[in-house]
This record gives C-alpha cells, structure tokens and sequence, in this order.
C-alpha cells in the first residue's frame, strides 16, 4: 500500500482565532515560518490565503518583532512568493529576508522585476546571483539609479506588494514546479545569455556618500551606484552581509561623527571587502531636523588591518557554527529546568526541584562556557566589536560586588575592591566592563583557599592619554606561578564552581577582551594588572589621592 503523506500545518494555523497581540505574533510567526519552506505538498489556494494573512498582520505586528522573526529563518525562506511579500515591508525586515533567502536563479529573476528599488538594492548586494538574476537587476539598473521626483517620495517606504500580485507569483512558481517534475523541456529551458556580468577592472578606494534619517545610502560618488546605493550603516553587519561595526551603528544611533568605524561591503569584487567610514551628521538649517550623514569610504591601510590566516579563519567559523547548533539544545534544557524548578505547571517534590536546580546550574555554566568560546573565536578572526560607552568605576565596583557576593560566600572568600581619589570612568562599554572584570574576579576567587582576602584597587595614570589601572592581588594557590603557568593553567579543581575552561583560558579571554579595546592584562610582581582607557576629559594635571 503506497505511503500516503498530507501536511495539514498551513490549514491548521490558518484556522486559529485571532487573539491577543501576542497571540498575533505567534501566528505570524508560524506562518512565516510554514511558508517559508515552500513545501510542495502545500495547496496554492492555501498558500495564497496563508499570504494574505502575514500582509495583513503586518500591519499590527511590530516592525522589531518581524525583523526577529525573519532572521529566525536561518537561510531556510525558501520561498519565492514569501520573499516578494517580505521585501516590501520595512527595510530592517526586507534586508534580512533578502539576505538570508535560498531561492533558485531563475525565481529571483522572476521576483526582482516586482520589487521595489530598495529591495533589488539588497539583491544587488548579495554574492550570489545567478546570470539570470544578474541580467533582470541590469535590466532595472537604469530605472533604479534615476532621482527621485522629490523628497518626499524619495523619504516613502515602498508598500508590500499587493495580493494579486502574489497570487501571480505563486501561479508562476506552482507551474514552473510542476513543469521540472514533468521534464518538459518547453517549460523550463532557460535562454541562453551573452551578456555578461559588468566588473569593474581597477579596484576601488573611495566612495563619497550620503545618506537619508534612517541610514541608508541614498547617494554615492566613485562607485557604480547599484553596488552600494541601498546599504544601510545604522545596524551592524549580520553574518556575511554588508553593513558597519557595533561602534559605527551606536554613534548612528546616538547622531555622533564616525570615525574610523569599520565597514563592510559585498558584490562586485572593486567594491567587495572591508572600508572604514568618516562621515558627520547633517541637518535642515531651519528647523534643525535630521537629515542622515555626508562622509567617506576608505579602504584600510595596513596598520589597521588584522591578518589572520585563512586555516584560523575556517577554524573559528566551524567553532562558531558548532557552539550555534548546541545553544538550541541547551536552551531548551534550560527552560524545562526553570519550570520544575519553580513549580510553573504544578507542584513539584522537593527531590525532582533540587535535580533541576542542578541540571540548570551546569546548563547555565555550560552557556557561559559557550559565551566565552564564541568571543575567543570572534577575537581571533577580528570579527568581534563592541559598543561605545563608559562605565563609571563606583558602579562597576557595587555590580561586581553584587555579582561575586554568592560565589564568595560558599568559598569563604573576602573580596575587597578599593579605588584611588578621583578615578575616571573606563572608555568602554557597561556590559563589556563588567563582562571582562567578572571573569578575571570570578577565575581569581575560586583559586583562593577558604578564610583568603583578595584585595583589588583601581587608580587613573592621568595623562594626554589617560589609563585606568586595576591591581589584583593573588591567593597562596597561584601566587608561586609564573606568567606562562598561570595563563597555561588548566582547572584548578573539580568543583561545579570552576571555570569551565580552565584559568588559563578565563585569562586569556580577559587579555583578548582588554587588548581589543585598547588595554592589556599582564602579570607582574604577585599581581595581575588590568590596564585599560579612561574617559579623557580634556585635563592633565590630575593626581591620585588615596580614598
């Protein structure tokens, strides 16, 4: 008897009700995430119908939530339909949809023509076309490149596509299938094209640039327009795609000059690669309103570029794709734990709370090992930045002391962090601050023996280029080592509380993480010293005072 097999998934989440807000999103999101497959065994009259619920959704899901939900796919919007209708909603949405979409050659060529110019923009931007797809954007390239009738159509978000539309997409796609299933040669021989894809033979070093108030780049001086017009500089580059730094969105955000920010864009190879960005805000003289950024693309030079060889390169993206494929696992691990623990579905005996509580402690620090791989790994391919910011040095010391106050107790270990008078605040970010001084305390402590004190104390070297420095004394444990011992040093024990990759590593992580901004952490006599920028505030006869 044949295997009969009917996937109702679409059908059934269509016929949900419609709730609350958060029940909307959930629909939209399987829905999404249904479509997304472009299963074959999917009706096209359902899948038309499925299409017109995530357009009308869209209108009352937010544009943040959306944009979540679209990157979830991982490279599974296999969807050419589905891809039509999300290229049209907002640009955080659209540029992650066309980014992350697996779609053959020949339905892209079949969709690009439907878009709106921003969107081929976003195609345009990939380094994967296909001769079809390449030849439909160039067919489109001088209707793109024209200026717009005025600003405010230039400033209007083009509307998602409309159904009709889609409909004749999914008729367009469902008879291409059917016709690849039945070999007609008729129906899905492609013509053959002599036209080639345009390169560009001289490399290309800089690129004058404006943007419009939501950083996206409107205008270009020195490059094929079609090849950067339509990048966005205020989220950073996800993946492979092009776009800033954190540094660079952060100073977008908060309507700061750029400096030097890291940039990336992909495509043809002239423009391909890594750029640094200058560029300063510009508003409208009259009512001071912000208008976007003016400013210059550079290709580094050789100082600022990090060489790392091709082997680490693999290397650290294996580790990044394998740490991705065992968070998923431990999340859920996690999440079964937090409900036994606290009792969320029922009372639980204490027994089966106190095995919870411990399977979510080792999955905890399992995640925190994880975390602490996958930073190394960015580091190592140059690959990992951060926020701008400043941490205030009372605060850092009160949310340590907070943080480190239960790992200190159970090991009986006074930690006491002093600072001299005034010290200036670090000249990077909160979480980064606190990330790298909890990692080196946390790693020290559980070295010490029980009874031990830890003294730790900051002080500012002031200066033109002011530094912030944080002594560290060390226990009995390690205060015999040697530099190479201590950062070369496994676990220090067995205890669920150690490290889980060892001191060593923690040290290490911590040195990477401070010589990444600037800094450095070293060993010098019976004492680790962390050293790293502080806030300069325009004066140089600072001078310590013990407080």
């Amino acid at each position: 008897m044949p295997n009969l097999r009917f996937d109702d998934r679409l059908e059934t989440t269509l016929r949900q009700a419609d709730d609350d807000s958060i029940g909307l999103y959930a629909k939209w999101q399987q829905l999404v995430g249904i479509l997304a497959e472009n299963s074959s065994d999917f009706d096209p009259v359902t899948v038309e119908s499925g299409l017109q619920k995530v357009r009308q959704l869209m209108d009352i899901i937010p544009a943040t939530l959306r944009e979540q939900c679209v990157r979830g796919l991982s490279g599974r919007l296999r969807s050419a339909p589905l891809m039509l209708l999300l290229s049209g909603d907002a640009p955080a949405v659209a540029a992650a949809a066309v980014r992350d979409a697996r779609l053959s050659d020949t339905e892209w060529a079949d969709i690009v023509p439907h878009m709106s110019t921003r969107a081929r923009e976003y195609v345009r931007n990939r380094g994967d076309n296909g001769p079809m797809t390449l030849r439909a954007l160039r067919l489109l390239s001088s209707a793109d490149c024209a200026p717009a009738c005025d600003k405010s159509e230039a400033e209007t978000v083009a509307p998602a596509p409309q159904v009709l539309q889609i409909r004749d997409i999914v008729e367009r796609i469902e008879k291409l299938r059917i016709a690849r299933e039945q070999h007609d040669p008729a129906e899905t021989s492609v013509e053959p094209l002599i036209e080639q894809p345009v390169s560009f033979a001289e490399p290309i070093d800089q690129i004058r640039f404006e943007t419009d108030q939501h950083g996206t780049i409107s205008w270009v001086e020195g490059a094929p327009a079609g090849a950067v017009v339509g990048v966005n500089i205020a989220e950073p580059a996800f993946d492979a795609g092009p776009g800033p730094d954190a540094y660079g969105a952060a100073a977008f955000r908060q309507k700061m000059p750029l400096e030097n920010a890291r940039m990336r864009l992909c495509g043809a190879p002239a423009i391909a690669g890594d750029w640094r960005i200058n560029a300063v805000p510009f508003f409208e003289p009259a009512s001071g309103r912000f208008n976007g950024y003016r400013g210059i693309l550079r290709r580094p030079n050789v100082a600022e570029v990090a060489h790392i060889p091709e082997g680490d390169t693999h290397d650290a993206e294996n580790i990044q794709q394998l740490l991705h494929e065992l968070r998923t696992p431990l999340g859920a691990i996690i999440g079964f734990s937090e409900i036994i623990e606290q009792q969320l579905f029922g009372p639980v005996t204490e027994e089966y709370r106190t095995i919870a509580g411990n399977i979510l402690h080792d999955a905890q620090r399992l995640l925190s090992g994880f975390d602490d791989l996958s930073t190394a790994a960015k580091i190592e391919t140059g690959t990992y930045v951060t926020e701008i910011g400043s941490t205030d040095c009372d605060w850092l010391s009160l949310r340590l002391a907070e943080r480190l106050r239960e790992l200190s107790n159970v090991l009986q270990v006074t930690l006491n962090l002093e600072r001299a008078h005034p010290v200036r605040p670090f000249a990077l970010d909160k979480n980064l601050a606190e990330r790298l001084f909890s990692r080196l305390l946390s790693a020290v402590i559980i070295g010490c023996a029980p009874g031990e004190i830890l003294d730790g104390r900051f002080r500012t070297e002031p200066g033109l280029n002011s530094v912030n420095r944080f002594v560290l004394t060390l226990p009995k444990k390690l205060i015999d080592m040697d530099e190479s011992e201590l950062f070369g040093s496994g676990p220090l024990d067995d205890s669920h509380d150690a490290p889980l990759l060892g001191l060593g590593f923690s040290l290490r992580l911590v040195r990477s993480l401070a010589r990444n901004v600037g800094g450095d952490l070293r060993f010098y006599n019976q004492a680790l010293i962390v050293s790293l920028p502080a806030v300069h505030d325009g004066l140089t006869g600072l001078k310590d005072e013990e407080g």
